[in-house]
């Protein structure tokens, strides 16, 4: 399908002036209000952001409206079934996991013309690279988060260890499994446990394989590459978890929906965790004053997960300068820092810290997590933001816990997965 740009013309609207409105009234067109909507998770606090952030923006422009609606059940058959019907939201938003396949299939607007020009300068690289494809821009990045690693207090303190601090001093593989191992002593049950929340979050693994100097994807982006020394090595890694019994079989890409490792990290049944900030709330109440954090755990080289939102306008928009007026609104840099701030959200925008954001408790913490992102690397921003992601995935999951489990090994996987996933690029 041909892509649907918007002419920077179209965007002096971006620097207060209405252009949609003006050309209407110019026109002689009926200039009836503008009614838009943005569709997001059922996250209340959220909700209430947006609409918040869309009032003002309904404020500056006369005869426009903004809803704001809940995204519901499985966001691609939920999405492609408005799309057909061409009943999407003006706006919605959405993962980097998820842009990379409407971005490619003409479902999603170029914004290139809505961003004000200094935009770019305030978002990293790879974050930037979410939304900017080789035929134009076709969402903002407006929050992200990322894993490093959890651990209980009094664990630590009865092994003897002192958690790092700094990214330049985070644990090594080696040094982790052997932490690992000394505080499966400590709680009778695991060492350790990983963040997934469902087969659809396999990818949060990927870290790992780039920790190695391992790649999901070649360099142009589309060719399987897992399997590469680098990524059997990584596999290998994550395998020694369940065979050493470090990590619970319950706690798997597929299998640990929900937050089988929160859960487990609550309960005392392990000692440390891989996750992201969602755990922070949950960890409050259930073990306040109990529990620490510390960088993300790296090999040859670092990385941590890729999580997060972008905004993108849709084909289905009757207004799209309007919608993608609203995304640049919604991404400013007091608007994001609202967001953030309310939702405990970490920033997209690289001058943005944790001072800057005035989070309410653990600061030092969401710093962390800030401090965290700029491990994240290109080329994996690239290869999970790609249009083949979301089928490339799925064929991970099912590998991956094959893997894991023992069913396959680490070579024999690597292999299988890659040759799978080849016929997903060449179709």
């Amino acid at each position: 399908m041909p892509t649907h740009g918007l002419s920077r013309r179209a965007f002096i609207a971006v620097a207060g002036i209405s252009v949609a409105g003006a050309l209407a009234a110019c026109s002689g067109a009926p200039t009836g209000t503008k009614h838009l909507r943005l569709s997001s998770w059922n996250i209340p606090l959220d909700l209430e952001s947006y609409q918040a952030i869309a009032d003002e923006f309904v404020a500056d422009h006369p005869g426009t409206s903004v809803a704001v609606e809940v995204t519901t059940g499985q966001f691609h058959q939920w999405f492609i079934t408005r799309l057909a019907a061409d009943l999407a939201p003006d706006i919605i938003r959405i993962t980097p996991q998820q842009i990379g396949r409407y971005a490619a299939n003409g479902s999603l607007v170029d914004l290139t013309g809505a961003v004000p020009a200094d935009y770019q300068d305030d978002w990293s690289e790879p974050f930037w690279a979410i939304g900017a494809k080789e035929n134009g821009l076709f969402g903002v990045f407006q929050h992200t988060d990322n894993f490093i690693t959890y651990y209980h207090r009094g664990v630590l303190d009865q092994i003897g260890v002192t958690a790092p601090t700094s990214l330049d001093e985070a644990w090594h593989w080696d040094e982790f499994l052997e932490i690992a191992r000394e505080a499966r002593q400590v709680t009778g049950g695991y060492g350790f446990g990983y963040g997934w929340s469902g087969p659809e979050t396999a990818y949060r693994w990927l870290p790992i394989v780039y920790q190695n100097g391992g790649a999901f994807l070649g360099d142009d982006g589309e060719t399987p590459s897992m399997d590469s020394p680098e990524a059997i090595e990584a596999l290998d890694f994550g395998r020694r978890w369940y065979a050493e019994g470090l990590v619970s079989p319950a706690n798997m890409s597929k299998s640990g929906g929900g937050a089988v490792a929160r859960d487990l990290f609550l309960t005392g049944q392990i000692g440390l965790m891989l996750d992201n900030p969602e755990s922070i709330a949950a960890l409050d109440e259930g073990l306040p004053d109990e529990w620490g954090t510390a960088p993300m755990i790296r090999n040859t080289g670092e990385a941590s997960d890729l999580g997060g939102n972008a905004l993108a306008v849709t084909r289905s928009s009757k207004y799209p300068e309007l919608a993608a007026e609203l995304v640049a609104h919604i991404t400013s840099r007091a608007n994001v820092i609202e967001f953030c701030r309310r939702g405990n959200w970490l920033p997209a925008r690289s001058s943005l810290d944790a001072a800057d954001i005035g989070y309410e408790r653990h600061a030092d913490t969401m710093q962390q997590f800030i401090d965290q992102a700029g491990t994240i690397p290109l080329s994996m921003v690239r290869a999970e933001s790609g249009r083949y992601f979301s089928s490339l995935n799925s064929v991970f999951a099912d590998y991956l816990d094959l893997c894991l489990l023992g069913e396959l090994t680490p070579a024999q996987a690597g292999a299988q997965m890659t040759e799978a996933m080849r016929s997903v690029t060449t179709r």
